[in-house]
């Protein structure tokens, strides 16, 4: 083990380990909510949420750099993600674990860890094929290396900015997706004429 470094389990650095809350489907609130599709190539895809409606469980809403796992199910169980923006009236299902560390400087840590380790935590799930479930109890125990604080500080300085820099390309790319399915239908309907741009 390097100098610095010590072992100890995500229940130890966390400040709530919890599964999230039953849906209850609402098209008229604005507040949403995220299912086992939603979390995918440890990526938040917000465009699967569903609209909820809304309940008074705000240490439930999500927060920024909270780690979410797939806990239920056999091929999602195991598929972790995290929230790399400043989320809004923004919670998930009881298929998915919350993971908030208690430490800010753990969180990237932690979340990169889970996404290198997936397979493991897949491993920890009870019950037979079908019926897979991660308890929370297992997902508190789940021990691994946590570096010194210099070396933690190294680490944040890096993947700090490259998280944000994922998220500001995610939002770009949606804005263009939006922007193309605005223009197309106009330009094959002949409404916006372009033979006149010169290429």
């Amino acid at each position: 083990m390097p100098e610095g470094w010590h072992w100890t389990t995500i229940g130890e650095i966390s400040g709530m380990v919890c599964r999230g809350i039953t849906p209850k489907y609402n098209d008229e609130s604005d507040e949403l909510i995220l299912g086992q599709t939603c979390i995918r190539n440890n990526l938040v895809l917000l465009e699967n949420g569903r609209l909820h409606a809304p309940r008074k469980i705000t240490e439930k809403w999500l927060k920024k750099y909270d780690l979410l796992i797939n806990s239920t199910g056999v091929g999602s169980l195991g598929r972790t993600a995290q929230v790399w923006f400043d989320p809004s009236k923004l919670v998930v299902d009881s298929h998915v674990t919350i993971v908030r560390a208690a430490d800010p400087r753990h969180a990237l840590y932690m979340g990169f860890w889970a996404f290198e380790h997936e397979r493991y935590i897949e491993s920890l799930h009870t019950g037979s094929t079908g019926q897979t479930e991660l308890p929370r109890d297992h997902v508190k125990a789940i021990r691994f290396m946590l570096p010194s604080d210099a070396e933690l500080e190294k680490f944040n300085a890096v993947a700090q900015p490259a998280v944000e820099l994922i998220v500001a390309n995610q939002k770009e790319s949606k804005q263009l997706a939006e922007l193309r399915d605005t223009l197309l239908p106009k330009l094959m309907s002949g409404e916006i004429d372009v033979s006149s741009v010169a290429i």
